[in-house]
């Protein structure tokens, strides 16, 4: 059969309306049991009907509406102002209804089983099996009248009784202990976990704190209340709305859960992230009435995230902010210039002059302190809306938010070159440096790439117009930078396609006007383009590396070409073949075994192969520089230094290195004229070669007087369009095939 629902009781909760329905509905269902056998009893025994019954009902009826509410006001404990009442119930249906006398030790039966029912503040299966017994117990008194039998209809009852007391309070004790077993599973599960436990009666307004949780705020037995103050007092200011917030939205139905990290005031004066979750007790009709969870200290965890999160936003050496938030922030800018049409921000790309030297220099170390103290320059003068951050390397760019033109960017540029100039002090060591700065100016329609990208381009602009200076970024800059993109990828092909093309120009003997030997210069052959100089193209391969693939198809296509001459007898073996060699060909680890191979591959003999190389190649690494050149020289490679005159020209370099001839550069060649300042330059270049045995070669003559001054210096060979540009190989074998050269014709053909 279905049974009632009955209330769960405690000692520290309070009587619901839906607790006291439950009392009022059994009540009401024993009364009308008695009054259903009280039916039967009548028809069976129709002389027997006393008012007495009558009374009886009417006493049952009033007692079962209104008595459990008596007596829970009447008595704070309701479970044991139940117990009272059903007894007195049951004692007065036996002796008005039935007219029979329970005896004393049936009835204490029944006050015992009540009691235990009581003890264990859980009456629904004791008060049903108690009530069908007495039930049972009624309506066997009514079917047998006969008073003889009352022996036996107590036997029955008692034992009845005793069978399901058994069964009821063992079922009930082992219930009990699985509860009590799986209480002390949770007790030390939270132990284990380092939880603090609370219980938050949300009727009374009491709150059960246990000791780990007192422990975790620095409090102990005794020194924290039973208030919910106690807990909410402590949240920070800050968190406190957020809280108040999900607990009501979880007492709602809102959220599925309670769950929510905080922060708690510590006894120490310090705030401790607390993780607070949480369950609701209670029923649609009458809500939540009790909350219970837990407190976890989560203070190391959030500084580990906050920590991570600080590495993943911030410099790890100068604490700056990191190209991550830089364009986060960047990011904001830009939609604020897009709300307000006149807001307008700059963007400083800052990049470090000669930091390379200066870290190669003092070391790591003190380089890193120097990039330190740049950052905290940077910073002066600036405002708190502003941004400094560091990309990496030496690479600083500062963002200033809300400027009124280029004009104002750039004097805040311009002070930071002031400041920046000033001597920096890492390690002791007095250090002097200097900056470029490339500016964009941002606004509505910009994107935060672009603006990095474009003050990133205004720098270079600023670094080849002379370094240590300002520049503002415009369209053109922009155009130029992606036409040497486009240039690039183009190049890349080209060396895949073998458009580089191996020019020839001669290299005239003063002395005969006899062809000395040819120079190899690449031109490329661009497919839409036409040819392309040297200058259009090298400087790209430079910065790309792709000078170094390019600088060995052009030794290897010049050596084989001197080789074919050869076989063909078109020219002899006095002719020398120049190759330029740049400062990355020079500096890779394979470039002897390539050369090994070019002149195993055509079997030149070593001696006419002369490579070129400038200054600057030569000073970056004096020790092995050295052992280089000595081993070129070893097998016999001439070496030349080209541009002579416009790098680090040092006496005590040309003295170690194995150099055989000097190029004297075309700057100090095209304005020579007897008695002149360059003649004069031109006249102790040649005399410091002499004086060390080399040869000299002046390059970029054009005119007939140009010959004749260098001549008269005492320069043993020359070359430029007086006598022939560079030659493609067809044309460099016709006049090989001439014999003789009017070179005097050159010029007027240039």
């Amino acid at each position: 059969m279905t049974l009632l629902p009955l209330p769960r009781t405690s000692f520290h909760s309070e009587l619901t309306p839906k607790d006291v329905r439950a009392y009022r509905l059994l009540a009401l269902a024993g009364a009308l049991c008695v009054v259903a056998f009280g039916q039967v009893y009548r028809a069976l025994v129709p002389g027997a009907v006393d008012p007495v019954w009558q009374r009886a009902v009417l006493t049952l009826c009033c007692l079962g509406v209104f008595g459990a509410t008596f007596w829970y006001r009447g008595w704070r404990f309701h479970y044991l102002a139940y117990t009272v009442y059903y007894v007195i119930t049951l004692w007065v249906v036996q002796l008005t209804y039935l007219n029979r006398m329970i005896p004393e030790y049936a009835l204490g039966l029944v006050v015992v089983v009540s009691a235990v029912s009581a003890a264990f503040r859980e009456q629904r299966h004791l008060l049903w099996y108690v009530l069908v017994t007495q039930a049972a117990f009624c309506g066997a008194a009514a079917l047998i009248p006969d008073p003889r039998m009352n022996p036996v209809l107590v036997a029955s009852y008692v034992g009845a009784v005793c069978l399901l007391s058994y069964i009821v309070i063992g079922s009930r004790l082992a219930a009990q202990e699985e509860l009590s077993a799986s209480e002390e599973r949770y007790a030390l599960a939270a132990v284990g976990a380092n939880d603090g436990l609370w219980d938050w009666d949300l009727r009374a307004g009491r709150v059960f704190y246990s000791p780990r949780w007192k422990e975790m705020l620095g409090y102990g037995e005794g020194e924290v209340g039973d208030s919910p103050e106690e807990w909410f007092g402590r949240i920070h200011p800050d968190d406190a709305p957020q809280v108040a917030a999900r607990i009501e939205s979880y007492r709602r139905g809102a959220a599925a859960h309670f769950e929510i990290e905080h922060r708690m005031l510590h006894r120490d004066g310090e705030y401790r992230w607390m993780l607070s979750r949480g369950v609701a007790l209670g029923d649609a009709e009458a809500g939540s009435t009790r909350m219970s969870g837990s407190l976890t200290d989560v203070t190391q965890r959030r500084r580990a995230e906050e920590q991570l999160l600080h590495n993943a936003l911030y410099d790890a050496l100068t604490g700056l902010p990191n190209r991550a938030l830089l364009m986060d922030r960047l990011e904001l800018a830009v939609r604020r210039s897009r709300r307000r049409r006149d807001s307008t921000f700059a963007v400083l790309f800052v990049d470090l002059d000669r930091f390379k030297v200066i870290n190669d220099g003092l070391g790591h170390a003190l380089g890193d302190e120097l990039l330190v103290a740049v950052g905290r320059r940077l910073e002066v003068g600036l405002r708190q809306e502003d941004t400094v951050a560091r990309l990496g390397g030496d690479e600083f760019v500062v963002l200033l938010e809300s400027v009124a033109d280029a004009g104002e960017a750039t004097r805040v540029a311009e002070r930071i070159l002031e400041e920046l100039g000033q001597p920096f002090a890492p390690g002791g060591y007095e250090v002097f440096t200097s900056a470029s700065i490339g500016i964009a100016m941002g606004g509505d329609g910009h994107r935060a790439a672009e603006l990095v990208r474009d003050a990133d381009t205004a720098m270079y602009r600023a670094k080849a117009e002379g370094k240590g200076r300002v520049a503002l970024f415009d369209d053109r800059m922009h155009a130029e930078a992606m036409a040497r993109l486009h240039l690039e990828a183009d190049l890349r092909r080209a060396l895949e396609r073998d458009e580089i093309r191996v020019h020839y120009q001669p290299i005239v003997s003063l002395g005969n006007e006899r062809l000395a030997g040819f120079e190899a210069l690449a031109r490329w052959e661009h497919p839409e383009k036409g040819f392309l100089q040297p200058g259009e193209f090298i400087p790209v391969a430079e910065e790309t590396g792709l000078i170094v693939p390019l600088g060995m198809r052009v030794l290897r296509d010049a050596c084989r070409q001197l080789r074919e001459w050869l076989d063909t007898r078109a020219v002899d073996h006095g002719l020398t073949l120049s190759v330029n060699l740049s400062p990355r060909q020079f500096a890779h680890p394979n470039l002897l075994h390539e050369i090994d191979e070019v002149l195993r591959e055509t079997r030149l003999d070593p001696a006419t192969l002369q490579l070129e190389l400038t200054e600057s190649v030569l000073m970056r690494d004096a020790e092995s520089t050295v052992a280089a050149l000595g081993q070129l020289r070893a097998r016999g490679i001439r070496l030349a230094i080209d541009d002579f005159g416009t790098g680090y020209s040092s006496l005590s370099y040309l003295q170690r290195f194995p150099i055989g001839t000097l190029k004297i550069d075309r700057s100090f060649v095209r304005g020579i004229t007897p008695g002149s300042n360059q003649s004069e330059l031109v006249q102790t270049m040649v005399s410091l070669a002499r004086s060390l045995g080399m040869n000299v070669v002046a390059e970029g003559v054009e005119t007939e007087d140009q010959v004749a001054e260098v001549r008269r210096l005492g320069c043993g060979n020359a070359q430029g369009f007086f006598f022939a540009r560079a030659l493609d190989p067809a044309a460099a074998a016709a006049l090989l095939a001439e014999g003789t050269h009017r070179w005097a014709g050159a010029a007027a053909g240039a």
